[in-house]
């Protein structure tokens, strides 16, 4: 085995979680990064052609909005964009099991579309019932539906890893997450926060168009130039969604940092290999 490769089942403190988030981003890039454009392309196009029409109608400050109408592009691009981060979430895992179960760590694209062909369906249908159940937490009472939020991060690769039904998966959450909730709860503020930054870079041309059309008084009716503008900063804009691997790749390292310090099983087959 290439003795570069990173190596999965490791006790790791907060600060190695992240190196290892960003070494394994670094290493995997290349693949990662085309594989997730290639199959959210669509969805996010679509997400940012809608936005920029609710955008350039919104912000149309030479009439006045029609609020019924506008409310559909709205909800069009919102589908999109959920479904563009349902599909970095399904691609991003499907290349880490891609990438944990090679020799080499050395695949291509079409090895991540085999792995996501194979699991789509129950990451979807995952992502349905975490949102279900974090909905229902905030609904019933707000501290529920976040500790739920937290704690059911880990359902993704719990499922992957250990091929667990949806509620055998979530009695493994919150086993896993005792006593490390907070640690995780971290975790996820400070890749949020760094991912948060990074996508801020791609919304700010978003910022811009609004501040030019605001202070230029570009007519909307002069040539679609306005929309046009829109859509493209828009466009821009959702590809932030790629970002969102950034976050999944941490949860997933810190699954199996939590399954390391519990139970132990990359050290117990390192002394397996040693007799």
């Amino acid at each position: 085995m290439d003795q570069s490769k990173i190596e999965f089942r490791k006790v790791r403190d907060f600060g190695g979680l992240l190196n290892v988030t960003f070494e394994y981003l670094k290493k995997n890039f290349k693949v990662l990064f085309k594989s997730n454009l290639l199959f959210s392309a669509p969805a996010i196009l679509l997400a940012g052609v809608f936005m920029g029409i609710y955008q350039s109608s919104m912000f149309n400050f030479t009439d006045s909005p029609d609020l019924a109408l506008i409310g559909i592009p709205f909800l069009i691009g919102l589908l999109f964009t959920l479904l563009a981060y349902t599909i970095v979430t399904i691609v991003t895992y499907s290349h880490l099991m891609v990438y944990k179960q090679s020799e080499d760590g050395l695949f291509d694209i079409e090895d991540v579309w085999q792995m996501v062909k194979k699991n789509f369906f129950m990451i979807l249908f995952t992502g349905i019932g975490y949102s279900l159940a974090v909905g229902l937490g905030f609904v019933l009472l707000i501290i529920p539906g976040i500790y739920l939020s937290i704690a059911l991060s880990l359902i993704f690769i719990v499922r992957l890893e250990e091929e667990l039904g949806f509620f055998d998966a979530v009695s493994r959450c919150t086993k896993l997450i005792k006593d490390n909730w907070w640690f995780t709860f971290g975790l996820i503020l400070v890749v949020g926060i760094v991912q948060g930054f990074l996508g801020f870079i791609l919304v700010l041309p978003n910022y811009m168009v609004t501040f030019f059309v605001a202070f230029t008084g570009v007519d909307l009716d002069s040539g679609g130039f306005n929309r046009t503008l829109y859509i493209i900063s828009s466009i821009i804009s959702s590809l932030s969604v790629l970002l969102y691997s950034i976050s999944t790749t941490a949860i997933a390292f810190h699954y199996y940092n939590l399954v390391e310090r519990k139970e132990a099983p990359g050290l117990l087959q390192q002394i397996k290999e040693i007799k």
